[in-house]
């Protein structure tokens, strides 16, 4: 079962400036990884930097609906 059939995944999109998805384009070739992973990995670092700074994320974050 691939990530697009997997209960544990959720597609996510949105619409971003051009020169930042063309950054992202080119990290994902880079690392060789398709984009779902490459956005995975700069989602987890986000956050995981996020809460290294901060602490931890307030409860009304950490399970958004």
């Amino acid at each position: 079962m691939g990530k697009k059939d997997s209960p544990k995944y959720e597609l996510v999109r949105g619409h971003v400036p051009k020169s930042l998805a063309r950054r992202f384009k080119l990290y994902c070739l880079e690392e060789e990884i398709d984009y779902s992973e490459g956005l995975e990995q700069i989602l987890t670092f986000f956050f995981s930097d996020r809460e290294g700074q901060e602490g931890s994320l307030a409860p009304s974050q950490q399970n958004p609906p």
